[in-house]
């Protein structure tokens, strides 16, 4: 997996590649958690490049939703492939984030 992310005046986009997995959402969720952390902006995950995501990595970005909530910023996320959108639907996830 690997992550990018590129500032902007009112969000940061992080660029996502790979597969969140249980392997790859520890690191996902450290890296997202010091963005959080050192940032003052609203972040915008894509995720167009992300073809399966397990429930670690539901869990790492239902943390990062928590952390993004609790210092009054917004998080969202973009480009969501139809089997990982699915995943999204059917475990609710997709009531949790705004998803463009």
């Amino acid at each position: 997996m690997n992550i990018s992310k590129e500032e902007f005046p009112d969000h940061i986009l992080m660029q996502v590649v790979g597969r969140l997995d249980t392997v790859h959402a520890k690191s996902f969720e450290t890296y997202i958690s010091e963005t959080i952390r050192d940032s003052a902006t609203a972040i915008v995950i894509d995720m167009s490049g992300v073809d399966y995501v397990a429930s670690s990595g539901l869990r790492s970005l239902l943390i990062a939703a928590k952390q993004v909530k609790a210092v009054g910023r917004d998080l969202s996320l973009s480009g969501l492939q139809p089997s990982v959108r699915e995943v999204f639907d059917i475990s609710g996830f997709s009531t949790i984030f705004r998803i463009a």
